[in-house]
């Protein structure tokens, strides 16, 4: 590359920008990872999965209760017409025996479908009494994980925003940083930090490159040292900026 001379103010200014440009990095990654974050996450698919569960026992509730409100009906139904033939058997108005053996085999009838229907009611009013707590329990659980969830959310946009200013206030300095350079300093510097984000520019310290740690040649030492200093060119080895 050709070399590029900037004065002293300016290779300060240029460590600046890349020490604001790492902080910048550094905050971002921050923001993005926090642990409150992934707990917040975590948390939310919790709440979804109980919500599930009381969509479903709900679901499950409603259809227990349409079978208990059918039975109840049916039962009433029985009940109505047990009164009406045993008021029918001894209201004197049955003249034979077959008569009175027809209402008394259907008497025995209507009792066995009764037996049969409350032992189904009882069943369903078990079942609904399991369903309304679980769904009471699954409520409580929700209402815990709501305030957790408020809790964490808080807490996530206090350090987002925390983070965020910080940001800010890196990036004001950052283009403080900039004022100082010239446009072809500040391009090279953008090029070479594509490539090495966190360490684009070093300072030259003798042959070995304080970027890759590398060792350059001896020619390629002397060549270095023989820059101006101030001058910016680039390690052999790795292909970072090194400042005279």
């Amino acid at each position: 590359m050709e070399n590029l001379i900037a004065s002293n103010d300016a290779v300060e200014q240029l460590f600046g920008l890349q020490g604001e440009d790492a902080l910048l990095c550094q905050l971002e990654h921050q923001i993005k990872t926090l642990p409150e974050r992934e707990k917040l996450s975590s948390l939310l698919k919790k709440k979804n999965v109980i919500e599930d569960l009381i969509f479903t026992k709900q679901a499950e509730n409603m259809e227990l209760v349409k079978n208990e409100k059918r039975l109840e009906l049916e039962l009433s139904s029985i009940e109505t017409r047990l009164k009406e033939v045993d008021e029918k058997l001894y209201s004197g108005v049955i003249t034979t025996e077959k008569e009175a053996k027809s209402l008394q085999d259907e008497i025995g009838h209507l009792k066995e479908r009764q037996d049969l229907l409350e032992s189904e009611l009882l069943e369903i009013l078990s079942l609904s009494e399991d369903a309304t707590s679980n769904i009471d329990e699954f409520n409580s659980q929700l209402a815990v994980q709501n305030n957790d969830i408020h809790k964490l959310e808080d807490t996530v946009k206090r350090v987002e925003n925390e983070l965020t200013e910080k940001a800010l206030e890196a990036k004001t300095r950052r283009d403080e940083n900039v004022k100082v350079l010239t446009a072809e300093i500040l391009k090279s510097y953008e090029v070479h930090r594509e490539l090495f984000p966190s360490d684009a520019v070093v300072r030259f310290d003798g042959p070995t490159c304080n970027g890759c740690h590398l060792t350059m040649s001896a020619m390629e030492t002397d060549r270095i040292k023989g820059l101006e200093v101030g001058a910016l060119t680039e390690c052999s080895e790795c292909g970072r900026l090194v400042v005279r």
